[in-house]
This record gives C-alpha cells, sequence and structure tokens, in this order.
C-alpha cells in the first residue's frame, strides 16, 4: 500500500542511558535475590494502614467471567492497578464507567510470583465526574452549541472512490483491518496510508495537520475520502480524537471523513463531527467501499435483464412490422379504390364541363334567377310601400301628439311663471322695497338713520328717508 508522499515520522529525541542520580553507587552494598527484596516490599506494605480511602479517577475497567472487577486508580501524577472481588463488587449500586471520579476503601497487596502491587478495594463509590469525562462532555456540549455534530454539515460519501487516505498508525492492527477488509470487498478501491502517531503527547495536532495536508492535496492524489482509524484502548489511550484541534480539522475538511475509534462501546468527539461514524475499522471500509462480489451479481442480473429486454423489443419490432405490412396492403388497397372513385368523379365532371353542355345548365340558370329576381323585386316592392305608408302615418300620429303635449306643459308653465311672478305678488298688496344703491332691503338691521329707499307697489313707487329703525319689534333703535 502506498504512503502518503509527506514526511509524518514523529520527531525522536536523541537516546540514550539514563544518568545516574547523584550519591547512587552499586558498589559496597549486599545483594539480595529478588525474594528477599520482594518480603522487603511486603514488610513495608503491612506497615500501611489496613485500611485506606483514596480518591481517583477510574480508568481501563474490565469485568471478568466470575465478576471480579480490575481497574486503574489515577489523577494526574500517578496511577495504581485496583482488583475488586465478586462478593465486593455485588454490593456496588452505581454502575461505574471509565472517567468517573471515585472514592475507594481497601488495602494495598504485592504479589510477589507476578511482581505487582494492587489496591485490593473493598468499597467503591461515585465522587462526582473524572477530569477527563468532564473535559469530554464540556467540548461536546460547546461543538453541539456551534452545530459541528448536525446532520446539516455532513457530507455524502463517494459512491465508488478512487483512493482513500487511511490515517492510523503504520503496522497497527487496525490498519491490517482496513487492508484485509478492502482486499476482501472492493481491491481496485486504493489505500493511502498516512502514518500518524494515534496517541501520546501531540499526537492530536499530528493527526490534525494530517487531516489538513491530505484534503489540500486531494484533488492531486485523486482522494475522494479519509478515514481517521485506530483500535481499542483506555480513554487515555484514545484522548486524542477527543481534542478540539482535531475536531476542527475533521469539521473543516472538505474531503468526506469516516472516523473509526476505538471498540463498538466507545465514542469519540472525531467521531461525531466526522461525516459518517463506524464501530470499527471493518464497518469504516464496508462504508466506504462497495462489494465488488455484489456489483458484480448486480451487472450480471442487469445484464440478463438487458438481454430479455432487447429480445422481447426484437419480437416486438417483428410483430409490429408484420402487423404494419399487412397494413400496408390493405391501405394500398384503399387508396387505389379511393382512387378509382376520384377518377370516374372527375370523368363525370369533365363530361358535364363540356362547352355545349355547360351553355345549355347556364342559359337555363339564367332563366331560373331571372324570373326569381322578378319576384322577388314585386315583393319587395309591395313591401316597401306598405312600410312607409305605415311610417308616414305613424310619424304623423306622434307629430300631433308630441304637440299637444307641448301645448299643454307650456300652458302649465305659464300659469306657474305668472303666479309666481314680482308682479303678482305686488297685485296680491306686497310692496318692494330698494336702498339707495337699488338693492332689495330684506332686513331693517341693515339700514340706517337717514337712508333714502324707494318703496314699490302694485301701480307706482314712493320716494322716503328713514327716521327710526325697530329690530324684531323690542323698540326704536336708532342707527349709529
Amino acid at each position: 500500500m502506498p504512503t502518503l508522499p509527506f514526511d509524518w515520522t514523529p520527531e525522536t529525541t536523541p537516546s540514550g542511558p539514563r544518568p545516574r542520580k547523584q550519591g547512587a553507587t552499586s558498589s559496597g552494598s549486599k545483594s539480595m535475590s529478588v525474594s528477599e527484596l520482594s518480603k522487603q516490599i511486603v514488610g513495608a506494605l503491612e506497615t500501611l494502614p489496613s485500611s485506606i480511602r483514596v480518591n481517583g479517577e477510574l480508568s481501563s475497567l474490565k469485568r471478568s467471567r466470575n465478576g471480579h472487577w480490575y481497574f486503574s486508580l489515577k489523577d494526574d501524577d500517578a496511577l495504581i492497578d485496583c482488583a475488586m472481588w465478586s462478593s465486593r463488587a455485588r454490593g456496588v449500586t452505581c454502575e461505574p464507567r471509565d472517567g468517573d471520579a471515585v472514592e475507594v476503601v481497601g488495602h494495598v497487596e504485592h504479589y510477589a510470583k507476578q511482581g505487582r502491587t494492587q489496591l485490593i478495594v473493598e468499597r467503591l463509590q461515585p465522587q462526582g465526574q473524572g477530569t477527563l469525562q468532564a473535559r469530554f462532555e464540556a467540548l461536546c456540549a460547546e461543538l453541539r452549541l456551534l452545530g459541528w455534530f448536525e446532520n446539516e454539515c455532513k457530507q455524502p460519501l463517494p459512491v465508488l472512490p478512487r483512493r482513500i487516505a487511511v490515517l492510523t498508525a503504520g503496522g497497527s492492527a487496525a490498519l491490517a483491518d482496513v487492508q484485509r477488509t478492502s482486499v476482501d470487498r472492493c481491491p481496485s478501491v486504493q489505500l493511502l496510508l498516512v502514518d500518524v502517531p494515534v496517541q501520546g503527547e501531540g499526537a492530536a495536532a499530528r493527526i490534525a495537520d494530517a487531516i489538513e495536508h491530505v484534503d489540500a492535496a486531494a484533488d492531486r492524489l485523486e482522494v475522494d475520502a479519509i478515514l481517521v482509524t485506530r483500535g481499542g484502548g483506555s480513554p487515555e489511550d484514545l484522548w486524542a480524537f477527543n481534542e478540539r484541534v482535531v475536531a476542527e480539522a475533521i469539521f473543516r475538511c472538505q474531503t468526506p471523513i469516516v472516523a473509526a475509534v476505538g471498540h463498538e462501546s466507545d465514542t469519540s468527539i472525531a467521531e461525531l463531527v466526522a461525516d459518517h461514524r463506524a464501530s470499527t475499522p471493518t464497518q469504516a471500509v464496508m462504508a466506504l467501499m462497495p462489494d465488488a462480489d455484489e456489483i458484480h451479481h448486480q451487472l450480471e442480473d442487469r445484464s440478463h435483464r438487458l438481454r430479455l429486454l432487447l429480445r422481447r423489443q426484437v419480437e416486438q419490432a417483428r410483430v409490429q412490422a408484420i402487423n404494419q405490412s399487412h397494413h400496408l396492403g390493405a391501405s394500398l388497397q384503399s387508396t387505389l379504390a379511393t382512387a378509382h372513385r376520384q377518377l370516374d368523379a372527375q370523368a363525370r365532371r369533365l363530361l358535364e364541363r363540356r362547352p355545349s353542355a355547360m351553355m345549355a345548365a347556364r342559359r337555363a340558370s339564367l332563366v331560373r334567377n331571372t324570373r326569381h329576381l322578378e319576384q322577388k323585386l314585386h315583393t319587395w316592392h309591395l313591401e316597401t310601400r306598405t312600410r312607409l305608408l305605415g311610417a308616414a302615418r305613424g310619424m304623423t300620429n306622434a307629430m300631433e301628439h308630441r304637440l299637444h303635449a307641448a301645448r299643454v306643459r307650456f300652458e302649465a308653465l305659464d300659469a306657474t311663471l305668472e303666479a309666481v311672478s314680482p308682479q303678482a305678488v305686488l297685485d296680491r298688496g306686497f310692496s318692494l322695497t330698494l336702498d339707495e344703491a337699488g338693492n332689495v332691503v330684506r332686513a331693517a338691521e341693515t339700514l340706517e338713520q337717514g337712508a333714502e329707499i324707494v318703496t314699490r307697489f302694485s301701480r307706482g313707487r314712493a320716494h322716503s328717508r328713514v327716521e327710526t329703525v325697530e329690530i324684531d319689534g323690542s323698540g326704536t333703535v336708532e342707527s349709529p
């Protein structure tokens, strides 16, 4: 399998023998056997209290078939192996998980034959979330608010990729699973190994950097998808895939990414942000690559169906050709019969259109049209005369009726006008008063003392001067 043409080898530091501590020497002391050293260790442990209470973070919890629990208890600076026998484990009411902060009570034992020192736990109770679990949940909450886990942000996987870049540790079991499944499933799809560290200090930055470089060179390298994977391990081993720098590199990547980290029960932030999450490296390859055998079967099935379809279409075309041949023969016979009929009709029309026949026909038609026209003219003359006489009588009656109505209306209007004329009002005993300007005086308050007025009667008029003015019978009011 080709490898990515970049230098992804982690930087190494010069190694050499560890410097001795000052004051330490191997001379002048009596050597002892391993058994003697183990006895001294056991003797030193016996000086510890018989019951020790320890707080720490639970890690690498495993349950045996006999119900015993084996796990590690750690903090930022140290780690100790622990065992809890099934008789004690059955009394634990909570369901401990890796990353939980717990408080245990037990005693320390040293097993000389195995060279192991363990804390034998008698009681276990939760003390809240562990440091790694708290960091995991806090980052999950932050990225969920940013929408990095939403399906809308995820890209579809290619149907048939040309090449897949596999980001994992070279020589790992996960890489072997990917290669084996790829060969079994679709050997035509090429794998491009990007050898990166998948755990330890600096692994997250190396993984993120590899994703960015592969994405930038995807077109040139003909990479259609990226697989980020590794095998199982403790939460500490998988923690590189829970770092924000890796999640951001996956979210920014324009090339579709499938993530398969740890065992099926493990869930990393990288898997939540990736375009597709697989439980194992094998399932990741199955999600990215089509099954070549299935494609072959599909092609054979479709080829068989295509052959059947072509045979059916050829048979249908043959039947249609036969039917069309019969139909064409019948159509030709019908066309010939129609042509014979048309020829006979044309011959008859030609005989009818001989000059002598046409002249006789037109002479007879002219005689018929002349007689018909004379009858039409006589009838039209009689009808027109009748209509004109009726119209004349109608117009005479209408004019007389309108003149009578106009005369009656005129006489009524004249009587009305005579009744409301100013002279008629004066004849009934009323008079009309005018001021010096000839305007009609309608109210006494418009007159001033000493003003000259003219009073008009039915016959004649009188000139006078205003001495006093009375308003509404309230007395005499002199004008100013």
